[in-house]
């Protein structure tokens, strides 16, 4: 029995149809998974070598958390990041900016530089402590700070008369003893333009 020619053209179309459908379901499905789980296990992000900037940023935007805790301090959490990383990279550096404040035409920074180690479930990294009653306790000045009992080292640039209380965090660093570092700037793109964005949106650090 022979097809008439109506008859191939129409199962040519439908293999043809068949398949590129299919070839596109495959393609967002990989799309899909990288977005959703770009190198992580477990729900957490254990290395970004080979993650860009913006898939970092994320990442970032939506993890990093900054609670008050007893004594006058506050801890930045940079959840879902897992203490993996800390092996290739040893060291997490936050700049924040001063909102609000300028003195000569120069906003306040403030630059946390904190080791990456394990936190008290040991497949997550820890919470990085800031002592802010006792930065409050400080002369404002162009200084590094290191508190006894607090890992990180905390330095100011561009310091005003008075300690500016909200900060806004611009930049996340995970650097590695050997010169190697993973830049993520949360208000940047890749191309150096600005990401606007309403304050609601931005990770505020309160005084």
């Amino acid at each position: 029995m022979k097809l008439n020619s109506s008859k191939i053209k129409a199962v040519v179309y439908f293999c043809l149809c068949f398949s590129l459908g299919l070839s596109a379901f495959f393609s967002i499905s990989e799309d899909i998974a990288i977005q959703r789980d770009p190198a992580s296990i477990n729900g957490k992000l254990f290395q970004i070598s080979t993650l860009s900037s913006s898939q970092i940023r994320n990442q970032l935007t939506h993890t990093i958390k900054i609670q008050p805790t007893l004594g006058g301090q506050k801890t930045v959490r940079l959840e879902g990041f897992s203490s993996a990383l800390c092996k290739t990279y040893p060291t997490v550096e936050l700049q924040f900016v001063a909102d609000g404040v300028a003195v000569a035409g120069e906003f306040p920074h403030m630059n946390i530089k904190a080791p990456c180690e394990a936190g008290q479930d040991p497949s997550e990294m820890a919470s990085i402590v800031l002592p802010i009653s006792r930065i409050l306790s400080e002369k404002p000045r162009n200084a590094e700070f290191h508190f006894d009992g607090f890992t990180s080292k905390i330095e100011f640039t561009h310091a005003s008369d008075t300690w500016p209380r909200t900060w806004i965090l611009k930049t996340v660093l995970f650097k590695s003893d050997l010169g190697k570092t993973k830049t993520v700037h949360l208000d940047k793109n890749e191309d150096g333009e600005s990401i606007a964005k309403s304050m609601n949106d931005m990770i505020v650090l309160e005084f």
